[in-house]
């Protein structure tokens, strides 16, 4: 009797960590707190690291947010799941630094990216799954360069460090972008050229 309740008790325990949300168009976002918005950060002098730190967590966010509602795919919800998680933390702390330090941060997507947030949103559910995966890459490509550099160039300390200690976790999520990423590939690999024409229609959004 003992080890059945003790078996019993492993399963409920390997539910509850389970990262994975159940697979349905109905995601509720209820577990997505908007991104609030801080007169404070309005104000303030700019730094070229916290700008584009701030911009790139808005857009792993809101594209992810947009897919634990949109996809049926559990690779990818998962992904977007542990996206909005870990980056919804890290914007805080930006924040609270930026406020600390007297920098100021964008709180609006510039319209570059709101045009790709557009696009992910147009597409059929393979091409989107397709498309998101492919941006969690590029993204958090640039994002490892960035936060590699700030960690040990960065003019202001207090970055500097916000930038050395989530450089692990950025890491970690371009390993396990590039992973669904891959999953994604096999997916719709019969359609040739279409990762061709997914980084032309990043490029003309970019520009």
């Amino acid at each position: 009797m003992k080890q059945y309740f003790y078996m019993v008790l492993a399963v409920l325990f390997l539910l509850a960590c389970r990262e994975t949300p159940d697979p349905s168009s109905q995601n509720n976002l209820k577990q997505i707190a908007p991104i609030s918005k801080d007169k404070a950060l309005n104000k303030g002098t700019s730094n070229d690291f916290a700008t584009q730190a701030a911009i790139g967590s808005m857009m792993e966010i809101e594209s992810s947010a947009h897919m634990i509602k949109l996809t049926e795919n559990p690779d990818i919800q998962n992904l977007a799941t542990i996206m909005v998680r870990d980056h919804s933390v890290a914007q805080r702390e930006l924040k609270e630094i930026a406020k600390a330090e007297k920098i100021s941060l964008p709180q609006d997507l510039p319209q570059a990216q709101k045009n790709i947030l557009a696009k992910l949103d147009s597409l059929k559910e393979d091409e989107r799954n397709f498309y998101y995966a492919r941006l969690m890459v590029s993204e958090h490509e640039k994002a490892v360069k960035l936060f590699s550099q700030a960690g040990n160039t960065a003019n202001n300390e207090k970055l500097a460090q916000f930038a050395a200690g989530k450089l692990p976790v950025l890491k970690h999520h371009l390993a396990e972008a590039d992973k669904v990423y891959k999953i994604m590939q096999k997916i719709i690999g019969d359609k040739g050229d279409y990762s061709i024409k997914i980084e032309q229609s990043q490029s003309k959004a970019k520009s």
